[in-house]
């Protein structure tokens, strides 16, 4: 059994200092004391206006930065980490005794829920997990005549059909009777999609491909 473990306005503050010459009887004093409010008043507010442009011009950087992804780009990323977390599942497999071991990666490191695949299979016991990847093992190695592992689903996008009313190819099931596997089909990433009547039934491969979608 594979398991996943578990795994910043700019705010410009200008302080005006305002200056009260104190009462004199030298007129060119109050001029001095005057023409000093006068020029500090004069600064701050060409300070004032350099603050208000420095803000205006990072508050738009900001939100050119923070402009949310198409759906291109959001496909491309997932895309992006889900080969990287596989990279880093390949390293962490190992044999000894006759024994398969695999240290998986922390999905924490991952966006876009890459990995979080604990979600979907806590919902099902260590005998209901062996026996849907018997399966899946089975079904990879002797239908489609590969030689593959199967692993638990990564992909948040096939991830998504547990909260999905529309469970696509999956329809009249509900989320407690479908299961989620992975392989490699020589490169290319592919996803099983199993069912079963009910908590006790056997499971059996409804569909593989790259979505769980009918469109």
């Amino acid at each position: 059994m594979r398991k996943n473990q578990v795994k910043l306005m700019v705010a410009g503050m200008l302080v005006m200092v305002l200056m009260t010459g104190c009462g004199s009887s030298d007129n060119n004093a109050d001029s001095g004391s005057n023409s000093i409010i006068s020029t500090d008043m004069e600064d701050a507010g060409h300070n004032a206006e350099e603050q208000e442009s420095l803000a205006d011009t990072e508050t738009a950087q900001m939100g050119e930065s923070s402009q949310p992804q198409s759906q291109s780009q959001v496909a491309e990323s997932i895309e992006e980490e889900l080969a990287a977390y596989r990279a880093e599942r390949e390293k962490g497999v190992s044999s000894s005794g006759g024994y398969t071991m695999v240290e998986l990666p922390n999905e924490e490191n991952y966006q876009y829920g890459v990995g979080d695949s604990s979600g979907y299979t806590s919902r099902f016991d260590s005998k209901e997990l062996n026996e849907a990847f018997k399966v899946a093992g089975t079904y990879v190695e002797g239908t489609l005549n590969l030689e593959s592992e199967v692993w638990v689903c990564i992909d948040p996008r096939m991830i998504a059909i547990y909260e999905d009313e529309d469970k696509g190819v999956a329809s009249g099931y509900d989320a407690d009777n479908i299961f989620l596997c992975e392989f490699n089909d020589n490169g290319n990433w592919q996803y099983l999609i199993l069912v079963r009547e009910g908590k006790g039934s056997e499971w059996e491969v409804l569909h593989h491909g790259s979505s769980y979608k009918t469109d």
